[in-house]
């Protein structure tokens, strides 16, 4: 059987000499489910979150259970990083703004409002107003980004929210979906085969099975995932 690794979205992410900041979402490619990228939130907050290559996890030296993302760099290397947000800001006498060095996202989907026409951003541009967008859709165009949260629905209905991912480490494909399915008090983590989720949309992931077939699921073994 081949060995798998968990990622479990909000994970802490290091780099070879410290940490780095979490992991706030995971972006796919829909032709072969090969995990691209991770989309890390860097640990200053004065850095936009960035872009990692997925060959950059050193798989061997991270966490069990998805506890933590070893990454092959140092932070510096890190910081360099293609950026996955961009902040846009509304000075009150300077017109908008792109702030230097961190977008490069394509015109007019991630334009302020009052600029070609573009939606989304605030329309307020009171001073000192800045508002933060996801950009990874303009790097990489026509790959999925899974983020923590995302609804899964089943056949017959919504059945909880995607919490992470589960890759098989010698192809880098997704192969198991991990949802915490439930609500309040009757809740359950479960691994979900990736054979069983037939689209994600905005809305979320998609099953080929019902609220029933996922409920009868194991409870998740994640200490042995990793193995």
């Amino acid at each position: 059987m081949s060995k798998t690794r968990l990622f479990l979205l909000g994970a802490d992410v290091r780099c070879a000499d410290k940490e780095s900041g979490k992991l706030t979402s995971l972006v796919v490619s829909p032709g072969d489910d090969v995990v691209t990228h991770l989309v890390v939130e860097a640990a200053r907050k004065e850095i936009p979150a960035r872009l990692v290559p997925f060959d950059l996890v050193d798989s061997e030296r991270s966490g069990r259970a998805g506890s933590q993302i070893q990454l092959r760099c140092s932070v510096a290397e890190f910081e360099w990083l293609d950026p996955a947000e961009a902040t846009y800001s509304y000075p009150e006498d300077q017109g908008n703004q792109v702030r230097p060095g961190t977008s490069e996202a394509s015109w007019p989907e991630y334009a302020p409002p009052g600029l070609l026409g573009g939606p989304g951003l605030p329309p307020d541009r009171g001073e000192g107003q800045e508002s933060t967008v996801d950009i990874v859709p303009d790097r990489l165009p026509g790959e999925d980004e899974v983020a923590r949260g995302q609804h899964a629905h089943a056949k017959d209905g919504d059945i909880g929210h995607v919490e992470g991912i589960v890759v098989d480490s010698a192809t880098g494909r997704v192969a198991f979906v991990l949802v915490r399915a439930g609500h309040l008090w009757n809740r359950k983590a479960v691994l979900v085969p990736r054979s069983a989720v037939t689209a994600v949309g905005a809305d979320g992931f998609h099953l080929d099975i019902t609220t029933q077939q996922v409920h009868d699921l194991p409870d998740a073994d994640l200490d042995h995932l990793d193995a």
